[in-house]
């Protein structure tokens, strides 16, 4: 009998396991036992490796004003169906002003890292949400105040499983970088109440103002480029062979680089790039998550072409693999003006001599977001600087493209992935 009363129970575990957050929720308000069950390591762990089959997306939408106000986790499907964004689910919170000082970094086993921003040098505070079960974490702890002559280049937010904490990462330049300073790293441990520390400085130099590190397998991930003095970069012509991802282990704290694929050896990072001056706003190479692969995005202006490479086995520079090489004609991108330039511009990735020249300017900007169908279906984000946001979805079998022109409220798409989950925000939480 005593059995048939535990395997009863573990199938009444599996099916709530199963269940979304927001019904876990009602059931814990029903009786003792549903609240120490669902509250359970153990079932927490359990549900969170269910829902990772179900991943959402941040989106962010506007208010009546115009103004981006709220950011909603959407499952893909509710995006490609156009469906009316649940406004109650919006995970910020305050006045218009105060939502429109969040920044957020990443998403990490359903917890959600919003900096706040009240200057231009760095964030001055961070969060850590659960937009699931509406708990917020504030790291008073997070404050940092910086030198006078520093300033904030790039953030980054993973999840220590050998320490089970969360870490969030600032990459943190000398004003007169020229002279030789090095960009300091610094580290934060969100929710063990620890402060800052520095770490093994940033090993090349940033790519992009306020770019985040993208979280694979314990790491953070950014573009970095030669430890060339600044006004150097006048005379040179910068390849991709020269371009590295610094890659942070989160455990042991230290950096390795890794290089691009080899096929790019040579190749001028100058036939693309824009100059703009942040990540995922312009067409500078830039790096991502794509079908659970560390992936490298590349449109070429010269030959309007959009290429994407996947880090097969994470860590192993021999597995690059070309996944997708299409023009922007055939995925309906069309140019929309053309600016002739004699002048210099210099600028991190971009940092490259542009002198009497043309160059395109458009107002499509390409964000691959995921794979869907099985991994035949690569979702790619097209936005413009006016605001529209578009969906494409292009098959890799068939070669052919669907576009989607999504509400007008949606402004953007965060290009990570975010899972629904019961962990806790207040102490290190084992996933």
């Amino acid at each position: 009998m005593l059995s048939e009363d535990v395997f009863c129970e573990d199938m009444f575990r599996e099916i709530l396991s199963k269940l979304p957050v927001k019904s876990l929720m009602r059931f814990m308000c029903v009786s003792k036992y549903f609240q120490s069950l669902i509250l359970d390591p153990h079932f927490v762990t359990m549900h969170f490796q269910n829902s990772r089959k179900n991943t959402k997306f941040l989106s962010r939408y506007l208010n009546e004003r115009k103004i981006p106000c709220f950011i909603i986790p959407s499952p893909i499907h509710s995006l490609l169906e156009d469906s009316t964004p649940f406004y109650a689910d919006d995970i910020t919170h305050g006045s218009n002003l105060e939502r429109n000082k969040y920044q957020v970094i990443g998403s990490c086993n359903g917890l959600v890292c919003l900096a706040i921003w009240k200057n231009r040098k760095g964030p001055s505070m961070f969060h850590l949400l659960n937009p699931a079960t509406k708990k917020l974490l504030t790291c008073s702890h997070s404050s940092l105040k910086l030198a006078k002559e520093e300033i904030v280049v790039m953030l980054g937010f993973g999840y220590d499983d050998s320490r089970h904490t969360y870490k969030v990462v600032e990459i943190v330049r000398h004003m007169n970088f020229e002279y030789g300073h090095p960009f300091r790293s610094i580290v934060c441990s969100l929710n063990e109440g620890s402060g800052w520390r520095d770490i093994q400085n940033f090993p090349a130099n940033p790519t992009t103002v306020e770019g985040e590190g993208i979280y694979l397998n314990n790491t953070l991930n950014w573009l970095g480029m030669p430890n060339y003095n600044y006004y150097n970069y006048d005379d040179l012509d910068i390849s991709f062979d020269e371009v590295v991802i610094a890659s942070l282990d989160l455990e042991t704290e230290t950096y390795t680089k890794m290089s691009l694929p080899h096929e790019l050896d040579g190749v001028f990072i100058g036939d693309f790039c824009f100059p703009c001056g942040q990540l995922h706003c312009n067409d500078a190479p830039f790096i991502g998550i794509l079908g659970g692969c560390l992936s490298l995005f590349l449109r070429n202006r010269t030959t309007e072409y959009l290429s994407i490479w996947q880090m097969k086995e994470f860590g192993n520079q021999r597995s690059w693999t070309l996944l997708l090489n299409t023009s922007l004609q055939d995925l309906g991108v069309h140019h929309t003006i053309r600016l002739p330039t004699n002048s210099r511009y210099h600028y991190y990735l971009q940092r490259i001599l542009i002198q009497n020249q043309h160059f395109w300017s458009d107002d499509n900007n390409l964000i691959p977001l995921c794979m869907i169908e099985n991994d035949r279906d690569i979702v790619i984000i097209q936005t413009s600087f006016q605001g529209r946001v578009k969906i494409l979805i292009y098959n890799l079998i068939d070669k052919t493209v669907t576009s989607k022109k999504m509400i007008d409220t949606l402004s953007w798409i965060y290009p990570f992935d975010h899972v629904e989950s019961l962990v806790s925000v207040a102490a290190s939480s084992r996933t």
